[in-house]
């Protein structure tokens, strides 16, 4: 088995979106869906105010973190949201940030077709699920679908009053970096299995089995479909030691992020993956108390506010050059 590695502690740069933003946000959209999709409507609404003044910084601050053609940059993005705002302005403001970059979605068919998905966390679900209390090992949403999603999101509605349920990033690209190319060719190879795909919307078909590894047409990398459970499918057996593998230079670029309420962390499925320690011991604690995170999705649009914040600097520079 690979050994454990404790993730290096992160005191990142929080974005703080200026409650006149958030407020602003908050007025000019709704939870209003179409299908599994926040309505057009509301994205436009949200772009209009990103785009109105008074949001440079935040669009600034995004496109720098999630820059994929610069490979210093991050890949995730924390932003601070007024914690004093109540959960559903806070989920509306949220998915208006996640249109700064895309289209927010749910992928996760639910009842009543919420785009956020979460409660409260519980003992009855599986401790490592979204919503359990146990560790969760580094993955990417949805690694075992035609369409991955672009970006996931993790919106605090209450942190683990116990003080675990540390959000971990670790660095797929870099992690490919530290393999071999024998190493890299076997997890091209597509013989990987990871989990169901049940109820599901906007990700296209089930693909399984897959490659870890994926290129794109100019052989250039496109995708990591990672799992850590994927260690521990049957279906993967003969192949564990390669997973073993990248699963331990994966653990070499973690980082631990601790989250509070109103905290937003955005993180690019195409550079990070994303785990949970363990939530802290959680006898006693009264229904109401224990720790709420939600989740959303969002595509990659290339006309979002962010993008053209990059598209505008590069742009400047060939005029420079």
């Amino acid at each position: 088995m690979s050994q454990i590695i404790e993730p290096i502690a992160a005191d990142p740069v929080r974005v703080v979106l200026p409650r006149t933003l958030s407020v602003a946000l908050a007025a000019a959209c709704t939870m209003q869906m179409e299908g599994h999709r926040w309505s057009a409507q509301n994205e436009a609404a949200a772009r209009t105010v990103l785009t109105g003044g008074g949001a440079q910084m935040l669009l600034s601050a995004l496109a720098r973190r999630l820059d994929r053609s610069d490979p210093s940059s991050t890949g995730w993005a924390l932003l601070a949201l007024p914690a004093t705002l109540g959960n559903e302005e806070l989920q509306v403001v949220a998915a208006g940030v996640l249109a700064a970059l895309g289209r927010p979605f749910n992928s996760i068919r639910q009842g009543g077709g919420r785009m956020w998905i979460g409660q409260e966390t519980t003992a009855v679900k599986d401790p490592a699920s979204f919503g359990g209390t146990g560790g969760q090992a580094l993955h990417i949403d949805a690694p075992n679908v035609e369409h991955v999603p672009e970006y996931t999101s993790l919106l605090v509605l209450r942190g683990d009053p116990a003080g675990g349920g540390v959000s971990l990033l670790g660095d797929l690209r870099a992690a490919v970096a530290r393999l071999d190319e024998t190493d890299r060719e076997a997890l091209r190879e597509p013989v990987f299995f990871e989990g169901q795909v049940e109820n599901l919307s906007g990700v296209g078909a089930p693909r399984m089995p897959f490659p870890v590894l994926e290129d794109d047409q100019d052989g250039q990398p496109a995708w990591v479909r990672w799992a850590g459970k994927m260690l521990r499918d049957p279906r993967n057996t003969g192949r564990t030691a390669v997973l073993e593998r990248f699963a331990a230079a994966l653990a070499q670029t973690t980082v631990a992020v601790t989250l509070g309420r109103g905290q937003l962390l955005v993180i690019d499925q195409r550079r990070m993956a994303h785990g949970r320690t363990a939530l802290g011991p959680q006898q006693g604690l009264a229904d109401g108390t224990r720790r709420w995170i939600m989740q959303a999705k969002a595509t990659f649009d290339p006309a979002a506010p962010a993008h053209q914040v990059l598209a505008g600097a590069a742009a400047g520079r060939r005029n420079d050059a």
